[in-house]
């Protein structure tokens, strides 16, 4: 072996033995936590903030100076960047940072009990029962004003074998073939903060709005979703809509036995217990190690509890859809029927203005929508005892 070839060689190895040292040093030295990377709602809730600021200092500076001015720069620089398109956003920001099982909004969606939603406003609910059963059935994404036919074929009992002998037919499943179609309906919550909100320090602003945010979101979406009402031109169909409530017994197991029996063609894939707070509470005491997902809800009346297949669920969000509104100037009806303020000479009662009072109006508004693939998935019961 020639001077150069030994030369070459030595080198290999000492460059083996430095990457042997560094391994053993890193296995001696205490782990360094990587720090988690921010859910993409936190631009939108920050942007939310913004104008509130604006709003509430008269409009006086532009929206990208109120966020340079309240953020660091690359802060700002994420929340102009949900500005300009947020359904854009929030489809290309996970692809922005490492995804982690740990991190509520990224690759935790891959783990049970994780959060994925379909839409900002939901996003910006993550706790609500629309977001959470979103998470778990299939979410689509329609273009603007758009609508989609969902095929669904009925169960065969025996399935077809999937093994073909050589120059033999493939089978095919003879159930009929069915289309449910999917359209989304305009979704808009109005939430009002006070003047004095934009004087806090950041954290506590976010803070604050969020958990407003969250839960003015959650309860009008939610109230709709788990209804027994009809579908209309302006709203998707409640899920209790035509589906007969069972008589509830005076033992939770056999309650959930007789919901989960209710679900019997197919047998549910993915069986998951919506419940009024009380009932949630107490099956979460009396069963610790219930294995079936429990959802509580407080817009469900006490004694109710809603048994559904997950897996059949289906959401759906208009693409770019999502909008921001913040005034101080406009004048609200406050109620949860609201009529027009002024009609045919009658003024709305009671009414604020958000001018006079000092307070902030902010409005988000998205084109959403959910269904039930097949009917039969879904199975209640009211006044409940336990």
């Amino acid at each position: 072996m020639d001077s150069f070839a030994r030369l070459e060689n030595e080198i290999v190895n000492q460059k083996h033995l430095l990457i042997g040292i560094e391994r053993r040093v890193r296995k001696m030295s205490p782990a360094v936590p990587t720090p988690a990377a921010e859910p993409p709602q936190m631009a939108l809730v920050r942007l939310i903030l913004a104008r509130v600021h604006r709003a509430a200092n008269g409009n006086r500076e532009r929206l990208d100076q109120v966020i340079e001015r309240l953020f660091p720069v690359d802060v700002s620089r994420e929340i102009q960047r949900s500005m300009e398109s947020p359904g854009e956003y929030l489809r290309t920001r996970a692809a922005t940072n490492p995804a982690m099982t740990t991190v509520p909004g990224w690759a935790a969606e891959i783990v049970p009990g994780a959060v994925l939603v379909s839409g900002a406003l939901p996003l910006l609910a993550g706790r609500s029962i629309f977001s959470r059963l979103a998470a778990r059935g299939l979410s689509i994404e329609l273009p603007p004003g758009g609508s989609i036919r969902l095929p669904n074929a009925a169960p065969t009992d025996p399935p077809p074998s999937p093994w073909v002998g050589e120059g033999q037919p493939i089978p095919v499943r003879s159930g009929l073939l069915s289309l449910t179609t999917l359209r989304s309906h305009k979704a808009a919550v109005l939430s009002t903060f006070s003047e004095e909100i934009a004087a806090h320090s950041i954290p506590t602003a976010e803070s604050i709005i969020a958990s407003i945010l969250e839960q003015d979101i959650a309860r009008s979406i939610d109230f709709t979703l788990l209804d027994a009402n009809a579908g209309s031109p302006i709203r998707p169909a409640g899920l209790l809509n035509g589906v007969a409530p069972l008589t509830a017994g005076a033992d939770a197991a056999a309650d959930i036995k007789a919901l989960v029996a209710a679900i019997s063609d197919p047998a549910p894939v993915d069986f998951v217990l919506v419940a009024a707070t009380a009932q949630a509470i107490a099956l979460s005491l009396a069963y610790p190690q219930l294995a079936v997902p429990v959802l509580a809800s407080d817009v469900l009346p006490p004694g109710t509890i809603i048994g559904i297949d997950a897996a059949d669920f289906v959401s759906s969000a208009d693409r770019d859809s999502f909008s921001i509104a913040a005034s101080t100037e406009a004048v609200l009806h406050e109620s949860d029927s609201p009529d027009p303020i002024v009609d045919a000479g009658t003024t709305a009662n009671p009414v604020r203005s958000l001018w006079q009072t000092d307070v902030v109006g902010v409005k988000l508004r998205e084109m959403l929508g959910w269904l039930m693939r097949r009917p039969g998935r879904i199975s209640w019961m009211g006044g409940v005892q336990w």
